[in-house]
């Protein structure tokens, strides 16, 4: 397909909100106009993209921002559009609707997703922005919520889920990039150009950066959080805005959770089922979800994906997952990366005798760095079997909880070559084995 020619076919057209955002904004409306207020509209304009990109296609030809390049703000393109010209235009707008087969199920929903990436990807980059003290958010956070939006409309066209990654897809099939296939659309849809300064090529800055680590972190959640790739896009947020790496992964938590607490389409909760490792009610843009597990296999499937990413990414030397028996009130080694063939550490059975090192520390949901001075008082205070067969390594250790009940336990060190744990890696191990409890 021609790239142009796409663009401005699909600029002759007005495109539907969602229906919940819609009821709202008629009845917002609807109101006496002494009571009509902007700051709710342009709320509703954030809160979907639709919306707001239905608004910014009124000023796009303005010569003022062609020159300045700027990128309006939401509540003062309303005010400077006036009350009649807002209520005549969101008057006339329309919902997506599933009825009547005007509009698959399946591609509603993958849509919904797409959009609520965008939203994630909007909160995520201005909590990171309002961490490094840059106050100028709107501008980033506006870029954010409309990056995703040639996709969506990509695949409302089509009324069909992609073959492939739908990014990968769209780019195939205009033989361009996605960032060209944003250029165009913004030039023809058309809208402000200063979207093209932070989404287009150019000089690059700290905040084009943030914003594109927000959108590649927030449209990646499917893929897996455990993934290093995920993670190193993150890592490298935090080394932008000077702050430790758990603080910018706390943003992306806080801005799923957001998103999926309001959500105007099943779709918005889809981000956050992707972080906490939850299976979704719905199906995800690319429906090639297999078949659903057992419990327990679902379980043991992500223990063994833990321990993958524990040693591939986080470089631990020896890890070891010790299942809790129920019957012997016994850990038992299950799963282990690094052990000697010969080690007692197979066969040992980890007794949760009151008073015990493990007895107290599987008490409860809890974690445990020990390095090696803290190692040596251990083995000391606590006459374990275990300290005498796992060596005397800096180590770390949590509990795995499902609801109150006990799992099982982790254990990690580096046995080999006696490297410490840092603060970074020992946080990444904790947070891990945390969504793993959430699983």
């Amino acid at each position: 397909m021609d790239l142009d020619n796409w663009t401005k076919t699909i600029a002759e057209r007005r495109w539907p909100i969602l229906p919940d955002t819609l009821s709202e904004l008629r009845d917002a409306c609807a109101r006496h106009s002494d009571l009509i207020n902007f700051t709710d509209l342009a709320n509703l304009c954030l809160s979907d993209p639709f919306l707001l990109l239905d608004l910014f296609r009124v000023v796009g030809n303005s010569r003022a921002l062609q020159r300045n390049e700027s990128i309006p703000a939401v509540e003062q393109t309303l005010l400077l559009m006036g009350l009649e010209a807002v209520v005549t235009r969101f008057n006339r707008v329309e919902a997506l609707e599933i009825c009547d087969g005007k509009l698959d199920g399946d591609v509603y929903e993958a849509v919904g997703d797409w959009m609520a990436r965008s939203r994630v990807a909007a909160l995520i980059v201005k909590e990171w922005l309002s961490i490094m003290g840059d106050v100028k958010v709107e501008d980033c956070f506006v870029s954010a919520l409309l990056y995703n939006m040639p996709a969506c409309i990509y695949m409302l066209q089509r009324n069909q889920l992609p073959d492939r990654p739908l990014l990968q897809e769209m780019s195939e099939a205009f033989s361009a990039d996605y960032g060209q296939i944003l250029q165009a659309f913004v030039k023809h849809m058309p809208l402000p150009v200063g979207f093209n300064t932070l989404l287009g090529p150019g000089a690059p800055n700290k905040r084009r950066q943030l914003l594109k680590l927000a959108i590649a972190t927030a449209n990646s959640l499917d893929h897996g959080v455990e993934r290093s790739t995920w993670l190193v896009g993150v890592d490298t947020a935090a080394k932008m805005i000077n702050c430790m790496p758990e603080m910018a992964y706390n943003a992306v938590v806080h801005a799923v959770l957001n998103v999926a607490k309001r959500p105007h389409v099943v779709g918005y909760t889809f981000p956050a089922r992707s972080l906490l490792l939850l299976p979704s009610n719905g199906k995800g843009p690319e429906m090639k979800k297999a078949a659903a597990l057992s419990g327990e296999d679902q379980l043991a499937n992500a223990i063994r994906e833990s321990i993958r990413f524990l040693v591939n990414d986080l470089k631990f030397e020896r890890v070891l997952y010790f299942h809790y028996e129920h019957d012997q009130h016994a850990l038992k080694l299950r799963y282990q990366v690094g052990v000697d063939a010969d080690s007692p550490l197979r066969r040992l059975q980890v007794e949760l005798e009151p008073g015990s090192f493990f007895g107290v520390f599987t008490s409860k949901p809890q974690s445990f760095h020990a390095p090696a001075d803290v190692r040596q008082q251990l083995s000391r205070r606590y006459e374990d079997e275990f300290f005498q067969h796992v060596g005397d390594y800096e180590f770390a250790l949590m509990t795995l909880f499902g609801g109150h009940r006990l799992s099982g336990v982790f254990y990690v060190d580096n046995a080999r070559t006696g490297r410490v744990i840092d603060d970074s890696t020992y946080h990444r191990f904790k947070d891990l084995v945390t969504r793993l409890a959430q699983h």
